[in-house]
């Protein structure tokens, strides 16, 4: 952590904010960039072994039970929900105390083998323990239930008695611990100190002991929460940010790769390098570490820090969530899958850094990844299809997306011809013309719109939802190329709302509106000088902006976009904070085009 902030410190006084920031609205910008900040950091500042159930900020998330009598210690409830220290969870622990008897539970980081599930470490392999280097202390919350209860915390120590190792592989440091703690009914902060302890390799997160000697004759209930590590960690990390802050378990772990790119955009308008290139590195590793073969990218990662945790074969960490009742691990096929959009959103992002800072690693990694969509999402008709679902997952076959989506042929177009004019390689060019053909097949001069995509064909234009950024970013990203589809500006704007900000489809009549079109329909207007419509739709922002500085996904109650779900539900966005209207909003106030490139040939 020390390191990030005096990277980040040299970052912003080398590249002040971009040119154009500022006006009314500098400050809902500068809170919006602190709010994308503060989320991307949190894995940078504290390494938790208990957050909430199931959360992907979680380590040590391996169970070892240990006792004088096993049948009398039970099992965590980590889903518990009643009266949490922080969060929507803590965890309720329970024992039966016997005189003589003890009984606890260490919180391990276990090892996973390719394809496997994981399993509890035994420190006889290598690689298993996780560099903790740089934290200062280990922090949780504990309270009783009837308050009295007494209970040993500890933490590392894992093969070691005493001083002495006693399996090939311990710890790097013998157990810490406070000795017996007696508890209240209270929640009640406690710190077991790290001060000169090894932390290089660690197996064992946390651990309890409750002895029946120390402790009422019969059932000792107690509760844990916010068990985490806090210090300046040296081990190198890759962040995502959390995409939408909810307790829906399918979207509450999920850190989709679209929302992020367009954080790193963000952060490159503002001149705010560091913060850039934490998400870029991570898109690389992502690409370089994927748990079926390298080189592409998926739709969605775990919120936090993805890199793969010591001793597990998974590649980059992906986004699922926890079963309620049986802890049983589950994905959601299409944010595991691999997405056209998606990718080049990645592309984009990372082309845009190169733009300004001339970077060869992410000019490659940029060229790896469109190479994987020109090898995998091509027909014999024009334009790129949408991608793939469950790519590589456990038991399941990808599914191939055959139908094609004028949204994604739109960022493929800007990627590809971004990649032409940096590398001057014709398959790029080749690949910008078959999206742009493919475009052009979309737009009905009759209804002067862009349609938003094809059915399963790949050919036969869906003409049943008209869409807002199909007609918006087209004009972004086609520049002098946009001339005959004016008209799509005029449909864009019958989706505005008496508010001043814009819906997302045609179809949708709820009377909601849609702060992430809202965002990027007031950066086109920035573009085209019309500074009263833009000013206009950012106001509407800026009076639903939240408290932390982010911004909802919809506004007046569910937006609906007119789509299906995989699993045949509405596709509709609820009213919590998200990244994507965020990262947008500052984009439009600092005037930054995604789709345009200083020195491009456009």
């Amino acid at each position: 952590m020390k390191r990030y902030i005096l990277m980040l410190l040299a970052c912003m006084m080398l590249f002040p904010a971009a040119a154009g920031a500022g006006g009314p609205f500098a400050t809902n910008a500068d809170r919006a960039l602190d709010a994308l900040e503060n989320a991307l950091t949190v894995p940078c500042r504290s390494v938790y072994v208990y957050r909430d159930f199931g959360d992907t900020l979680n380590h040590f998330t391996q169970r070892a039970i240990m006792g004088e009598d096993l049948s009398l210690v039970g099992a965590p409830d980590e889903n518990w929900r009643e009266n949490p220290a922080g969060g929507s969870t803590c965890m309720r622990l329970t024992q039966i105390a016997r005189e003589r008897n003890w009984g606890g539970w260490l919180f391990l980081n276990g090892r996973m083998a390719k394809g496997e599930a994981p399993q509890l470490n035994k420190g006889d392999a290598p690689g298993q323990g996780m560099d903790l280097t740089g934290a200062r202390e280990l922090v949780f919350m504990a309270r009783g239930e009837k308050g009295g209860e007494t209970v040993i915390f500890f933490t590392l120590g894992y093969g070691v008695v005493g001083e002495e190792p006693v399996v090939p592989y311990p710890d790097s440091a013998p157990q810490r611990s406070l000795g017996n703690v007696e508890l209240s009914t209270e929640w009640t902060e406690y710190r077991i100190g790290l001060e000169d302890a090894d932390l290089s390799r660690i197996a064992c997160g946390f651990g309890f002991v409750v002895s029946g000697d120390d402790n009422r004759e019969g059932e000792t209930v107690f509760y844990l929460d916010e068990i985490r590590f806090e210090g300046d960690f040296s081990a190198r990390i890759h962040p995502m940010i959390r995409s939408y802050v909810t307790d829906d378990p399918a979207l509450h772990n999920t850190a989709y790769t679209y929302d992020n790119a367009l954080a790193a955009m963000a952060f490159l308008s503002a001149g705010r390098r560091a913060e850039a290139e934490m998400i870029l590195d991570s898109f690389v590793y992502a690409a370089e570490n994927d748990r079926d073969r390298p080189g592409q990218i998926r739709n969605a990662y775990a919120a936090g820090d993805i890199t793969a945790f010591p001793g597990w074969q998974s590649g980059a960490r992906l986004p699922g969530w926890a079963e309620a009742g049986t802890g049983a691990w589950c994905e959601d096929p299409v944010q595991t899958g691999l997405g056209t959009g998606n990718t080049c959103y990645a592309v984009l992002a990372l082309l845009q850094y190169d733009a300004v800072y001339d970077s060869e690693k992410y000019l490659n990694a940029a060229a790896r990844l469109m190479d994987w969509v020109l090898e995998n999402c091509r027909d014999a008709h024009p334009g790129f299809t949408a991608g793939f679902d469950a790519w590589g997952n456990s038991g399941e076959s990808p599914s191939r997306l055959a139908y094609k989506s004028t949204e994604h042929n739109i960022d493929a177009f800007a990627a590809f011809r971004r990649l032409y004019d940096r590398t001057g390689n014709k398959k790029y060019l080749e690949a910008a013309e078959s999206a742009m053909a493919f475009i052009r097949s979309m737009y009905s001069p009759e209804r002067g719109l862009f349609y938003t995509g094809t059915l399963s064909d790949g050919v036969t234009p869906n003409t049943d939802n008209v869409v807002l950024d199909a007609q918006v970013w087209a004009f972004m990203a086609l520049g002098k190329e946009f001339g005959p589809y004016e008209a799509a500006l005029d449909t864009a704007a019958a989706l505005r709302t008496p508010q001043g900000a814009y819906s997302f489809s045609m179809t949708d009549k709820s009377g909601s509106w849609w702060p992430e079109g809202t965002a990027f329909t007031a950066l086109a207007h920035r573009l085209r000088g019309e500074d009263a419509q833009a000013d206009e739709a950012l106001q509407a922002l800026a009076a639903v902006q939240t408290e932390d500085g982010l911004f909802p996904a919809a506004v007046g109650g569910q937006v609906s976009t007119g789509f299906g779900l995989f699993d045949g539900s509405a596709w509709e966005y609820g009213d919590f904070p998200h990244v994507a209207p965020t990262a947008w909003f500052v984009m439009a106030v600092n005037g930054f085009n995604p789709y345009a490139f200083p020195g491009g040939a456009r």
